[in-house]
Parts: structure tokens; C-alpha cells; sequence
């Protein structure tokens, strides 16, 4: 962990916290220190915003690879799980393709080269290994999810001109997922994860806006548009010298015909398939996060 009063906050046992940060090369002492007499090692963590191609590596790839030498060096016979991201894979309309090997996945964004590069440093470490690819990821508590549900709740929801295949999943349906491959340890497994049912990037907007007792104002825009939106992100966060969820690097994404995860692979090892409904967990999330009308959450 890199804050010690969150995770104490959270509620998590201060004798099992060790704090420091994947991107910082000190932090390799650390690693192996946790990494002592573990039998797993689950890797979620990964930096999900940048405005330069290279923002990403520092964490998503050296701080991987400082995890793995920790983990070789302190606790060989672990199994390493890294939850990496559909990005990686490259886009698709119909799941072809999410479950390829890193060598032949062909992402199209930064950030999906950086995953993609990360699940290379696993698959050479020499380590008992397992990757898990799950496409969006919405739930509570989430940075990501409230910016979602924000634009979905505008005046005007901005969307691109054509509609795309996503796959969405909902996080109670990851953490189970995770808790399948703990239990089973698939070894030299690509495993994407696919959400109950399927939706698009207009429908999902619609979907959201619906959870919280809403209608969806929806204004589609030339992706030109939007990629000149991003360059005044990005250039806003060189000055500030901190992200945004929305970049040019998005935008790349947002450019595909599709994101969509094939769920074959992960039903055949682990037995997995998502259970949360998309419209149940939306709405869970509109009412923990205080989004819903009418609704007045503590946390919001």
C-alpha cells in the first residue's frame, strides 16, 4: 500500500500491510520482505492514467518487474496471477483474439502496450503463472466509475458518432473470478473475463443514466472532436503534472471497432461466468455512490 492511513481506514490488519510504491525502483527490499512465504502473489496494481506514451511504464512494467524479482527471490514456488487488462489483448467485436498470448496480442493504445508488456515480463520470469484480462471494470468506490456515471448524468452525454460492442463486468464478479484461478492455479493461462451480458457505448451511457432514475441526453461527436478534447487534457496535465482518465491515449481506444472478451477460456478452466446483472450492479453503485435520485449515500 502507498497510504497507510486508507488502508487502516479500510480496515485492514496493520501487521499484514507493508507500504511503499511499485513505481519507485526502492521499493524492491520491500517487495521481498511481503513477499516471504507467500504461496500467491495476485498483482492488481497498475497505473491507469498518463498524458505521454511512456507514462505508463514505470509502473505497469518496471513495477512489475521488480515484483517478479521479488517474488523469484523470496517465495520461487508462488503462484503469480497478474491482473492485467483486456487492452492488452487488442480490440475485437466478438471476443476474437481477447485470449491470445502476449507475443500475439496487438493492443492499440499505450496503456494497452504496457499491460501487454507486463504479461511478457510474467510469462519469462520463470514463475507459476496465471493472467487474467477483464474488460471495463465498474463497482463502488471507484475513480472511474463516478466519472462514468458523471457524464452519463450531464446536461449532454457525449458520445462517439457509432455505437461499439463492450464487454463490461461488474468488480464482485473479478474478485470471484481471482478467487477461482487462487483456488485452481491454472498454470500458463490467458484468461479474459466477460461481464453477464454485453452492451455498447451508447447503451451503457443509457444503462447508467437509467440506475440513477434518469434519461441519458445523448449527443454523438466526430471522434476528431474528441481527440482535440484530449490534446487540451493531456496539455492541461503536463501543466498540472497529474492525469486525466480522459486522454489522446483513450481516445486511441475509443477509436476500435469493439471491446468485447471472449468468456470461453475462463469458463472452461475456472468454471466462471459473471452473475451481477448489468442493470443490478449499476444500480448498486447509484446508491452507494449517492447518484441515484433521492438517495443520500454516506460515502459520496
Amino acid at each position: 500500500m502507498r497510504d497507510r492511513e486508507r488502508a487502516l481506514a479500510a480496515g485492514l490488519p496493520a501487521a499484514s500491510l507493508c507500504f511503499g510504491d511499485l513505481g519507485d525502483p526502492a521499493v524492491e527490499r520491500t517487495l521481498v520482505a511481503a513477499a516471504a512465504g507467500v504461496d500467491a502473489v495476485v498483482h492488481l496494481a497498475a497505473e491507469l492514467k498518463g498524458w505521454t506514451s511512456t507514462a505508463y511504464a514505470g509502473v505497469n512494467v518496471g513495477g512489475t518487474e521488480r515484483l517478479l524479482r521479488a517474488v523469484a527471490a523470496a517465495a520461487p514456488r508462488a503462484h503469480f496471477v497478474l491482473v492485467s487488462s483486456l487492452a492488452a489483448a487488442g480490440p475485437s467485436v466478438d471476443g476474437t483474439g481477447s485470449a491470445a498470448a502476449p507475443a500475439a496480442a496487438r493492443p492499440v493504445s499505450a496503456y494497452g502496450e504496457s499491460k501487454r508488456a507486463a504479461e511478457l515480463c510474467v510469462v519469462a520470469a520463470g514463475l507459476r503463472w496465471t493472467i487474467v484480462r477483464p474488460p471495463v471494470v465498474y463497482g463502488q468506490g471507484d475513480g472511474a466509475t463516478r466519472l462514468l456515471f458523471r457524464q452519463a448524468l450531464a446536461p449532454v452525454a457525449l458520445v462517439p458518432r457509432r455505437p461499439s460492442p463492450l464487454s463490461v463486468i461488474h468488480v464482485d464478479d473479478v474478485a470471484r473470478a481471482l478467487q477461482l484461478v487462487l483456488e485452481r492455479r491454472p498454470v500458463g493461462a490467458v484468461l479474459p473475463l466477460d461481464g453477464r451480458e454485453r452492451t455498447d457505448t451508447h447503451a451503457f451511457v443509457r444503462a447508467i443514466a437509467a440506475a440513477c432514475g434518469r434519461r441519458a441526453r445523448l449527443l454523438p461527436v466526430p471522434l476528431a472532436l474528441a481527440g482535440f478534447g484530449a490534446w487540451a487534457s493531456d496539455a492541461w496535465a503536463a501543466l498540472r503534472r497529474s492525469a486525466s482518465y480522459f486522454s489522446r491515449d483513450k481516445v486511441r481506444e475509443l477509436r476500435a471497432a469493439g471491446w468485447v472478451a471472449d468468456p470461453a477460456a475462463a469458463q472452461a478452466v475456472l468454471g466462471f461466468a459473471a452473475a451481477v446483472p448489468l442493470a443490478q450492479g449499476l444500480a448498486e453503485v447509484a446508491r452507494a455512490e449517492g447518484f441515484a435520485r433521492g438517495v443520500t449515500s454516506a460515502t459520496a
